[in-house]
């Protein structure tokens, strides 16, 4: 994947976490409740129970991520 800042390779990856990896446009959200998930908020992770782990890819040039949440890791 290219980067869309800098258009140089970006590195294959994941993020991994040890609770459900999500966006929100609320910093408060309650995360000890996955199940409670507002319709506005988006899930980023798959295996929620067990690994939350989302496929992202990193370019070292600009240091950002970026997680496409239409791919589920395996």
């Amino acid at each position: 994947m290219r980067c869309p800042y800098c258009n140089e390779e970006m590195i294959c990856g994941a993020v991994q976490s040890q609770r459900e990896i999500f966006f929100t446009t609320r910093a408060d959200r309650t995360w000890l409740i996955p199940a409670l998930a507002k319709k506005d908020e988006i899930v980023l992770s798959s295996h929620n129970w067990s690994k939350p782990t989302c496929i992202a890819y990193h370019c070292p040039a600009c240091r950002k991520v970026i997680i496409d949440y239409s791919v589920k890791s395996e």
